[in-house]
């Protein structure tokens, strides 16, 4: 395997990405172990282990170790890191690269740290961190020491991650619970509610995937069988669900995730919020690609809005930018350790 120098790592809670200087993503996968809950041996990392939600055989438990930008677990979290970057650079001893790491807004310090020596034990000889927004903004090509201000709203699975940055700084943020999993989360309620039926994650999922809309004026005749529970019976059933029903599920999420983006507006200096106005908003995160999503937020807040090409790679790619560029971005970096 060739020498890797320097690595950008997206962290998230529902997706680990990793991308090379010069290379773009290498590697892309969930964020997950299956755990023997008894003995704490793992059974499987990554995308394996994400085969297995829904369908865990008895003993064993899917863990994800970040949630919500939030360390549960960090001896897991270690473990996956450990696992991740071996995949990409190898186990050889002097092939130890430089890595610099998306944290969440949520991280407190004592996280921050705990993050950084995970990527020493995992092999790096060099950690240091960047704020998720600023990551995204540099991925999309965003010019962000700029003093123009630019809105970048990242939306991963577990947290949407809403930001106003000019002259390389964060000048107004807010973080909302309400994305990807949530949207997830609200289909499942729906169907329960409304078939009586109890679908899994994994399904849910597929749903919102295949045929998911997040626009209740859109005219979606699309829709797909569902197998699950009937919770009368307790017997395996299936249902069809079509779009429409996706897009009133929606409603929920969506309304929080526009008043999450009015909230941010409404605290930026008037300057701000014109160059916004006329610049847009900028969606990243894989949450992004939900059906209509764009022109939805268009529609509500009257702004043009944007989605990045290839938005669930940008952090990474924004990492591994800065890496490639570290003078011109060292205002932008966080604090780092080396390995001994």
């Amino acid at each position: 395997m060739a020498s890797v120098e320097d690595i950008g790592i997206d962290l998230g809670s529902s997706n680990v990405l990793i991308a090379e200087r010069g290379k773009g993503v290498v590697f892309n996968e969930p964020a997950v172990l299956a755990v023997n809950h008894d003995t704490r041996n793992i059974i499987s990392i990554g995308l394996e282990a994400y085969q297995m939600i829904g369908r865990e055989p008895s003993g064993i438990t899917v863990v994800r170790p970040l949630q919500k930008g939030t360390i549960q677990d960090f001896d897991m979290l270690s473990i996956m890191l450990n696992y991740f970057v071996m995949r990409v650079v190898g186990k050889h001893l002097f092939n130890r690269p430089r890595a610099l790491m998306s944290v969440s807004a949520t991280s407190n310090e004592i996280e921050k740290r705990q993050l950084i020596l995970g990527m020493l034990e995992a092999g790096a000889r060099r950690t240091q961190i960047i704020e998720r927004p600023l990551a995204a903004a540099l991925g999309t090509g965003v010019q962000i020491n700029e003093v123009t201000g630019r809105m970048v709203v990242d939306i991963g699975g577990a947290t949407t991650d809403i930001a106003v940055i000019s002259s390389g700084e964060i000048m107004a943020r807010s973080i909302l619970d309400t994305a990807g999993d949530a949207f997830t989360d609200a289909i499942i309620r729906y169907i329960r509610l409304k078939h009586n039926l109890l679908i899994g994650w994994r399904t849910a999922e597929d749903l919102k995937s295949a045929i998911g809309t997040v626009d209740s004026q859109e005219q979606n005749t699309l829709s797909l069988p569902a197998a699950g529970r009937n919770l009368v019976s307790g017997l395996p059933r299936q249902a069809d669900i079509t779009g429409e029903e996706l897009a009133e599920a929606a409603e929920e999420p969506l309304h929080a995730l526009i008043e999450g983006l009015h909230s941010v507006i409404e605290r930026i200096p008037a300057e701000l919020a014109n160059d916004v106005f006329d610049d847009g908003i900028l969606l990243t995160g894989g949450g992004a690609q939900m059906r209509a999503l764009k022109e939805v937020i268009q529609r509500e807040m009257q702004i043009p809005v944007f989605v990045a090409d290839h938005p669930q790679e940008c952090i990474a790619l924004g990492c591994a930018l800065v890496l490639e560029r570290p003078g011109e971005y060292a205002r932008v970096l966080g604090e780092g350790r080396r390995s001994r």
